[in-house]
């Protein structure tokens, strides 16, 4: 590979992933959901709490987490260790002092079992009756705490960087197996940078992952604590054997010829199947459902889409001053199999992970899928018609269209790094809360969600009419639904806490459009509808 050649392909990586950020304004967000705590959303204890308790729907790691509480004046009240439950590994606890009367709120962090940050907060209250400003102190913490790292965009560049050192390590390896070609200069070569990429990516992710989940900077990349603290994570794991597996492609790259050992090739498929493991052990289909089975089948995904992606790029590498007339008739082949392999095995984890094909444009992770099969789709034509033209001529007839195919992958895999960052359920984040007017029969309904995430959220429902007194209402009634999932009405529990003010807690599982009805009865045989459309973010 000549230095003009790697900078063609870092060029063209660096310039579509910029591309693809310009268009996709939020990195990573949360994966594991928060179904339950103690104290709960909003809730009135008699006494102080004990310690504060969540519990999520997956694993999720405490090593880089953290519980905080804030007072009502919004000072950090001390508290023990965020630590998870020996016996529960969805559940985190720290302890917690004697607190006075009055009113709480509860933020918190952990990290997802594939890597990524998952924030959230919650008020609570101590004393005989609710004050009714839980929700404005929710805000106040929440728009004073929260904080963002920017290395979100970096870690997606070193992504691409590994999965470019992947499919350059196998795609060498498959296409030029038992090929004299495996001794060729540019060959050894592309197999350095391929153990290069993948070290740098390897060891990059795993200085940035504890700066990127605690939202710091730069400044904390070599702190030794977060190191500490990400190798205790499934993530940092499989970055650190992931190095590993870099330095012994490096070895294998120097060692490589025309005629290696049956040693050698058996150290490449050692190498080459626990790198991908590494991937597929570390990524969404780790954190989701069936695991054991939707695991290998990304380590499938990753195996079949090197060895077709990664030949073609070796391919148009290797023929710039080599008869590759062999070869390139031993990727038609090797692409008759693994292409579509490649599509049915991504379109089943895609669908997996977004939990049905009516919510894929709800999500960022959705959108650049979509994006992502588009450009597939241009791959897999270009594919077909070099084939049909290899076999009416020799390479040169194909080579032309060889090369506007690899400038496709390269983009795909552009939009893959990105994908990696992103949650399944994510969407673009807006504001915490949610809140809108309605007038009917001269009564204001003031709906607010607050925050309006997925997982626990306060419900209010305030009436008054416009300038005058309003008699009590004698009940108000709450339910939500969500139309994409098919998720019928959701009814919520309310409370009266004041004149006109009542409150309720509702667990929103997804993020989309949800539908909320109130119905309110401010006399007897008398029912007013308030209807909107509340969109939870994730």
């Amino acid at each position: 590979m000549t230095l003009r050649t790697l900078r063609r392909i870092v060029g063209a990586a660096i310039a579509s992933t910029v591309l693809a950020l310009a268009f996709i304004p939020g990195i990573a967000s949360a994966h594991a959901i928060l179904e339950s705590s103690s104290p709960a959303p909003s809730e009135l204890l008699a006494s102080s709490p004990k310690e504060i308790r969540l519990d999520f729907d997956e694993q999720v790691e405490a090593t880089l987490g953290d519980i905080r509480i804030y007072d009502s004046e919004q000072r950090e009240v001390s508290i023990k260790k965020t630590v998870r439950s020996s016996s529960d590994v969805s559940v985190v606890t720290a302890g917690v002092p004697t607190l006075k009367n009055g009113v709480y709120v509860v933020v918190w962090r952990v990290v997802s079992a594939d890597g990524h940050p998952v924030t959230g907060a919650f008020p609570f209250e101590i004393g005989t009756k609710s004050t009714g400003t839980s929700a404005a102190l929710l805000e106040e913490v929440l728009n004073r705490t929260e904080t963002t790292s920017p290395l979100g965009n970096p870690m997606s560049t070193l992504r691409l960087l590994g999965f470019l050192g992947l499919i350059l390590l196998i795609g060498c390896v498959s296409l030029l197996w038992r090929s004299p070609l495996l001794g060729n200069a540019r060959v050894r070569k592309t197999l350095r940078y391929s153990s290069v990429f993948i070290a740098v990516s390897s060891l990059g992710l795993l200085l940035m992952q504890g700066p990127y989940t605690a939202g710091k900077s730069w400044g904390s990349l070599f702190d030794s604590v977060l190191i500490g603290d990400v190798l205790q994570t499934r993530l940092g794991l499989a970055l650190f054997i992931r190095s590993i597996c870099a330095i012994a492609g490096g070895v294998i790259a120097l060692t490589a010829s025309a005629s290696v050992t049956r040693r050698w090739r058996i150290s490449v498929i050692a190498t080459s199947v626990v790198t991908i493991a590494t991937y597929a052990n570390s990524g969404h289909q780790s954190a989701g459902t069936l695991p054991g089975i939707f695991v290998p089948l990304d380590m499938i995904h990753l195996a079949a889409i090197s060895t077709w992606v990664g030949a073609l790029l070796v391919l148009v590498v290797v023929s710039r001053d080599s008869d590759v007339e062999i070869e390139a008739k031993r990727f038609s082949r090797m692409a008759t199999w693994s292409m579509p392999l490649v599509v049915l095995t991504g379109v089943v984890q895609g669908l997996h992970l977004l939990g049905g094909i009516s919510t894929i444009t709800e999500t960022n992770f959705g959108k650049l899928l979509l994006v992502k099969t588009v450009l597939v789709g241009g791959v897999v034509v270009f594919g077909s018609k070099a084939r049909g033209k290899l076999q009416l001529g020799g390479f040169s007839s194909i080579a032309k269209i060889i090369r506007w195919e690899s400038t496709l992958v390269v983009l795909v895999l552009a939009v893959t790094s990105l994908m990696v960052a992103q949650s399944p359920n994510s969407t673009t984040p807006t504001s915490v809360s949610f809140s809108v007017t309605k007038v009917q029969n001269s009564i204001v309904a003031e709906l607010s969600v607050v925050p309006a995430v997925v997982g626990a959220a306060e419900v209010h429902v305030v009436l008054s009419p416009p300038g005058g007194s309003l008699s009590p209402a004698k009940s108000v009634t709450v339910q939500f639904d969500l139309p994409s999932r098919n998720i019928p009405p959701v009814p919520v529990t309310m409370t009266e806490i004041g004149p006109n003010h009542w409150i309720g807690i509702v667990q929103f599982p997804f993020s989309g459009a949800w539908n909320m009805k109130a119905r309110v009865s401010p006399a007897t045989n008398q029912t007013l509808l308030f209807s909107t459309v509340v969109t939870v973010q994730d």
